[in-house]
């Protein structure tokens, strides 16, 4: 009942009021683990995504720095957010993660680790590839557009979701990462651009 409420409340700020275009729906798996690798410009992002993606809840990896306000900690756990530690290897998230997806359950990584406020996308770290690797996992990934300025809106506002990347099972490499995270950061560059020069006069 809990979820059902915040997803209509966000549905209606997100959707009615803010005017939010989605496309590619049509791309979500209705089962089955899928990594979602969007870009990362506001803490508005996870729930914007997640009133995107209709028919899953994604499991996201969030800064443990988000969990020490106990309430807005207790909130996120809700919707199936757990903590990692930035700067180390937190094996214990890398678990979770892990856990996650053999439950077939859609697992939230923004690849770029935070929030980029430059325009443009920033640098891929190797959780996102280095998961998918080790697990098999196809990659979905997602352009956010628009959501630097919120609750204040200030041009389009979009969530565009790309096709699913197959990835191989297989052991990671630094070749192998940095060949995953060229291929959805060039992805997601590539929807970013062409909704712009079909919207953005």
């Amino acid at each position: 009942m809990f979820y059902a409420i915040t997803r209509a409340v966000l549905n209606f700020l997100f959707f009615t009021i803010l005017g939010l275009h989605v496309e590619g729906r049509e791309n979500i798996p209705d089962t089955g683990a899928i990594i979602v690798a969007p870009n990362h410009k506001s803490y508005w992002d996870p729930p914007v995504i997640g009133v995107a993606f209709h028919n899953r809840v994604i499991h996201y990896m969030a800064k443990e720095e988000l969990f020490k306000n106990p309430f807005f900690g207790w909130l996120i756990r809700q919707f199936g957010t757990f903590p990692v530690k930035r700067g180390a290897i937190d094996r214990t998230a890398i678990r979770q993660a892990v856990r996650e997806l053999k439950a077939g359950n859609p697992l939230g990584i923004f690849p770029e680790g935070t929030r980029i406020k430059k325009d443009g996308l920033g640098r891929f770290h190797s959780g996102m590839a280095s998961l998918a690797l080790m697990t098999g996992t196809p990659i979905i990934p997602v352009a956010v557009i628009g959501s630097r300025d919120l609750p204040h809106r200030r041009g389009p506002f979009a969530v565009l979701i790309g096709k699913p990347v197959p990835v191989n099972k297989q052991r990671p490499n630094d070749e192998l990462v940095k060949e995953i995270n060229d291929d959805i950061k060039g992805r997601i560059e590539s929807m970013m651009d062409e909704y712009k020069r079909k919207n953005i006069k």
